[in-house]
């Protein structure tokens, strides 16, 4: 169970870790704002159009040896997610409003899904702020500098310290980002390169993130099928079990 925790943790924050919402931005006539804007805030507000709606997300997460593999596809305003990692074990959820179900080996349960009611977690969870769609800010909330290198093509540098500061205090991702900030050689200088497509949204951001003692953590992510459909059904009744309340303490 202790085992499985990072695992879902780090899989389903890892959708939204890098995406900077806000609310703020501009989500109409796209072609005109970003031929406007600076490559900061065309890259920002990309970012926080591409999320406006439902998302197909595709990313990799390597540090040192270890590797994360993981498709995902959000609908945040009908609070939809579903999510399937091949590394570094297979895992999938799936979030239904405050229903979230998940399978994975090392839970090990008598049956194969485990249902979680989110409104039972902690605050603190970290399941908890990993289910929190709304509330996530991540690594483009703290980009300094940015400039265009081709035709949609971007590269600048990020200020982990300053991505904390425009964090929300809901949903953790701030004290993820204070985390990781701690762990870096050099928080205010975080490469990243990130691609923009026609319609003003990004497409693909990554950045690598050299730590003190962990080696390069290194994120890649890829967003398609906006505005395609997410849907997620329940599984059946009799795969699946709810979380004890044991289980709670840990989650």
């Amino acid at each position: 169970m202790r085992r499985m925790i990072p695992v879902v943790s780090i899989a389903l924050a890892v959708l939204v870790a890098g995406c900077g919402t806000d609310s703020d931005s501009p989500t109409d006539s796209p072609a005109r704002a970003t031929s406007a804007a600076d490559p900061v805030t065309t890259i920002k507000e990309g970012m926080g159009r591409g999320l406006s709606g439902t998302v197909t997300m595709d990313a990799s997460v390597k540090i040192g040896q270890a590797a994360m593999e993981l498709t995902g596809k959000m609908d945040p305003a009908a609070k939809v997610l579903t999510v399937v990692t091949t590394a570094p074990e297979q895992m999938e959820a799936r979030l239904i409003g405050d229903a979230a179900y998940i399978k994975a080996e090392s839970l090990g349960g008598d049956k194969p899904w485990m249902k979680i009611d989110l409104t039972k977690l902690r605050p603190e969870s970290p399941l908890r702020q990993s289910f929190d769609l709304q509330s996530q800010t991540g690594l483009v909330g703290g980009i300094v500098t940015a400039e265009k290198v081709g035709e949609g093509s971007y590269q600048g540098t990020a200020d982990l310290e300053k991505a904390v500061q425009a964090a929300s205090d809901d949903g953790g991702m701030r004290e993820g980002l204070e985390s990781t900030a701690k762990l870096a050689k050099d928080p205010k200088a975080i490469p990243f390169e990130a691609t923009v497509d026609t319609e003003g949204r990004v497409t693909s951001l990554s950045y690598t993130i050299a730590t003190k003692s962990l080696g390069d953590l290194v994120t890649e992510l890829r967003m398609s099928g906006f505005g395609e459909k997410v849907t997620a059904t329940a599984p059946p009744a009799g795969e699946t079990e709810d979380a004890s309340a044991d289980m709670y303490k840990f989650l």
